[in-house]
């Protein structure tokens, strides 16, 4: 009787460890579904948490609205030449906690193999956008502008990757699309475990050229999603990883204290080499919203206490190039309107692709 004891034990003994190992190792599950993904000029890459559907003649589509934390992200390229999209990679946070652990198959590294080792690649830019959009908006119009504005005259030096994230598209539904990017920032969690992990495998680059430069730009209510994912992070205690080259805030409806030592982007410096803050105090959009909760954005007043700020931080003022174009319909899209900023940031881009070496490239100001 003590000995089949025993034996039972052991067995639940073993089966704990089992459970225990899976949660530490497996918390992202990840799959495959297009292992033959080609970039063209057609084409441009985008991942997505809004939940997938299948069109009436066979096509993959995604809600075009939705605001729900779906705890799963496609990785997708659409083709605009043919109006279709090839849904790529899939990747499930299996737990309701932010991802942390081993990923039994990172797909980072397929990526990089792809436009890195096959297409030498170097350069990658990551564009969060605002509230406001469907996912039709999101795809044919946001992504598109990236597309057209950008990519394509790099097409083969530097790949652009927008997040096209689950929130309101109506404007009366500002408040809750506040509340709702919460849930898009538990999804970006998954995207950037895995950038972490990838980045910081310093065996996997004794091997193979780590001369990549990765930048990422948040737009208006981004802001507010990567602040949620920050702070978040913070309260799981999850370290910071260096993984970014340059965090761009754009339009930022932040507060204006986030970069605080104590605020979520107080150590950024953990995160990235360099932070850029774009400030427009015309901007009318910030201006509304700073007047209706009676507090300055950090997109249109700029951080406080700025004599303090740390030398990685940049406040870039664009008050004296902005035109009417920049601001119609209360937009604040810089990069997509402005054609000042759109030959600066591109400009900046061809010194990363020519003065591209083994180490990485810090722009100074």
């Amino acid at each position: 009787m003590s000995i089949k004891f025993f034996k039972i034990n052991k067995l639940v003994f073993l089966i704990l460890i089992l459970v225990l190992k899976s949660n530490i190792y497996s918390q992202i599950e990840t799959e495959i579904l297009n292992d033959s993904i080609v970039i063209n000029k057609n084409n441009i890459p985008f991942f997505t948490n809004r939940p997938i559907i299948l069109n009436a003649d066979s096509n993959v589509n995604f809600k075009n609205k939705s605001t729900k934390k779906t705890n799963t992200l496609y990785f997708c390229t659409i083709d605009y030449l043919h109006d279709t999209i090839s849904v790529n990679y899939k990747a499930v946070n299996k737990s309701n906690k932010y991802p942390v652990g081993q990923i039994d198959h990172n797909f980072m590294y397929d990526i990089y193999e792809y436009h890195r080792l096959e297409r030498g690649i170097k350069n990658f830019y990551i564009v969060v956008g605002g509230y406001g959009k469907t996912f039709n908006q999101q795809i044919q119009s946001y992504t598109k502008r990236i597309k057209s504005h950008y990519a394509d005259s790099l097409l083969n030096t530097a790949l652009f990757v927008t997040f096209a994230w689950g929130t309101e598209n109506d404007a009366y539904q500002y408040y809750n699309a506040v509340r709702k990017s919460k849930n898009g920032a538990a999804d970006f969690a998954i995207f950037q475990h895995m950038l972490d992990e990838f980045m910081s495998d310093t065996t996997y680059f004794e091997t193979h050229p780590k001369d990549l430069t990765i930048d990422i730009l948040f737009s208006s209510m981004g802001n507010d999603l990567f602040r949620f994912y920050l702070e978040e992070r913070k309260k799981q205690n999850i370290e910071l990883v260096k993984t970014y080259d340059r965090i761009i805030f754009q339009g930022s409806v932040a507060p204006r204290n986030s970069l605080k030592k104590d605020k979520a982007f107080g150590e950024l410096y953990k995160m990235t080499d360099t932070v850029d803050v774009y400030v427009n105090k015309r901007d009318a959009l910030l201006s509304l919203s700073s007047f209706l909760e009676a507090r300055g954005r950090l997109g249109n007043y700029g951080p406080v206490a700025v004599n303090k700020i740390p030398d990685y931080v940049n406040i870039i003022h664009l008050e004296n190039i902005l035109s009417i174009r920049d601001i119609t319909g209360l937009g604040h899209d810089y990069i997509l309107t402005n054609p000042i900023m759109q030959k600066e940031i591109l400009v900046d881009i061809k010194k990363n692709i020519v003065s591209k070496s083994q180490t990485k490239q810090v722009k100074t100001e």
